[in-house]
C-alpha cells in the first residue's frame, strides 16, 4: 500500500483543492459572475471596448472580462463521458485481461486468493457501474446538447476532462494494494468467496444495498434529463421545471448523480475498509461544482420567472437546501 500513498494523497488533494476553488470562485462576486455561470445561464462578457470601459473601472477587472470570454460550446460536454468511457474500457482492460500494462508495479501486495477474489469483485461491479454512468450520460448529451448554441468558459471544460480521467483511476487505485499482479478472474459469489464468508457476505450485503440504490438514481436522472429536454424544444420560452416527482426540487439531477458517486464510494470500499476515501473526494468535488451551479440556476430561475414562483423550491437538499 505505500507504493500507493502518492497516486492516492495527490488524487485526494486534486479533488478537495478544486473543490475549495470552485468554493471561492463562488465567494468572490468578481469571479463568480464570469466564471461559474454555463449553459441558457451564461453571458459571455461583450467583446466591445465601449462596453468595457463603461462596465469595468480596473485593469484586473477587463483582464477577468477578457479571460472570461474565452469558451467552448455547451455541447462539448459530451466530451467528458467519451473521456469517462475510454478511460473505463482502458481500465476494464487490465482488470480482465494481462498485460496489465503499468498496473504490473501496483499491484504487488500478497492476500490470499479468497480475499481476493471478493476485492475484484467489488472493483470490478464498481468499474462496470462507472462504465454504465459515463455511457448513458454520453448517450444523453449527444441526444438532449447537440444542438444546443450555449457556451461555457474553457476553465469549466478543462477542469471537467481532469475530473473524468481521474474518477476512473479512483474506482481501483485504493484497491490496488490489495490484489495480487495476476488476478483471479473468480468475481465475489465464486469459489474465492466461500473461502472467506465475512467479506463476501458483508460484500453481498453491499451489492444488495447500493447497486439498487445507484440504478435508481441513473432512472431518475435520466427521466428528470428528458424532462428538461422536452420542456426546452415543446416550448418557444423557457419553462419554470414542474416535474411531478420533483416538485420541490430545481436541480434533482444533480441530486442523483451526487447519489451516484456517494454509492460508488461505498462499493468501491477495499478490504477492512468503510468507504472508498479517494472516491468519496471525488463526490465532494461533483457535489462542490453542482451544488454552486444549482445556487446559480435558483438565482437564475428568479430572475426569469420571480420569486414568489421559486423561492419555496429547494435547490438539490430535499426539504433543506
Amino acid at each position: 500500500m505505500d507504493t500507493l500513498l502518492g497516486p492516492v494523497v495527490l488524487l485526494r488533494t486534486f479533488y478537495l483543492a478544486a473543490s475549495a476553488f470552485i468554493l471561492l470562485v463562488q465567494a468572490i462576486p468578481l469571479l463568480r459572475t464570469r466564471f461559474l455561470a454555463y449553459g441558457s445561464r451564461s453571458s459571455a462578457p461583450s467583446a466591445s471596448r465601449a462596453d468595457t470601459e463603461k462596465r469595468f473601472g480596473s485593469i484586473l477587472e477587463q483582464a477577468l472580462d477578457r479571460l472570461a470570454r474565452i469558451r467552448v460550446p455547451h455541447s462539448y460536454f459530451t466530451h467528458f463521458y467519451i473521456v469517462s468511457v475510454a478511460c473505463s474500457l482502458l481500465w476494464g482492460w487490465q482488470l480482465w485481461r494481462r498485460p496489465r500494462l503499468s498496473l504490473g508495479n501496483v499491484l504487488h501486495a500478497p492476500l490470499d486468493a479468497s480475499v481476493e477474489a471478493v476485492t475484484v469483485g467489488q472493483v470490478q461491479l464498481a468499474w462496470l457501474l462507472m462504465l454504465l454512468q459515463g455511457v448513458r450520460r454520453m448517450c444523453e448529451s449527444y441526444s438532449y446538447m447537440s444542438t444546443s448554441k450555449s457556451q461555457m468558459w474553457v476553465g469549466h471544460y478543462l477542469l471537467g476532462i481532469l475530473f473524468y480521467l481521474t474518477a476512473n483511476v479512483a474506482i481501483w487505485l485504493e484497491a490496488a494494494g490489495d490484489m495480487q499482479e495476476h488476478l483471479p478472474a473468480a468475481f465475489f459469489f465464486g469459489e474465492g468467496a466461500n473461502r472467506a464468508p465475512w467479506e463476501a457476505q458483508r460484500v453481498q450485503w453491499k451489492i444488495a444495498v447500493l447497486v439498487p440504490g445507484i440504478l435508481t438514481a441513473h432512472v431518475l436522472q435520466h427521466m428528470y434529463h428528458a424532462y428538461l429536454y422536452r420542456l426546452r424544444t415543446e416550448h418557444t420560452t423557457y419553462q419554470l421545471p414542474s416535474h411531478p416527482l420533483f416538485s420541490n426540487l430545481l436541480c434533482p439531477h444533480y441530486t442523483c448523480e451526487i447519489f451516484i458517486y456517494l454509492f460508488l464510494s461505498f462499493l468501491a470500499a477495499p478490504i477492512g475498509r468503510f468507504i472508498n476515501w479517494t472516491l468519496l473526494a471525488a463526490t465532494v468535488f461533483v457535489a462542490a461544482n453542482l451544488g454552486v451551479t444549482a445556487a446559480g440556476t435558483k438565482e437564475w430561475y428568479m430572475q426569469r420567472f420571480g420569486p414568489q414562483k421559486v423561492k419555496n423550491r429547494k435547490r438539490m437538499v430535499p426539504w433543506i437546501w
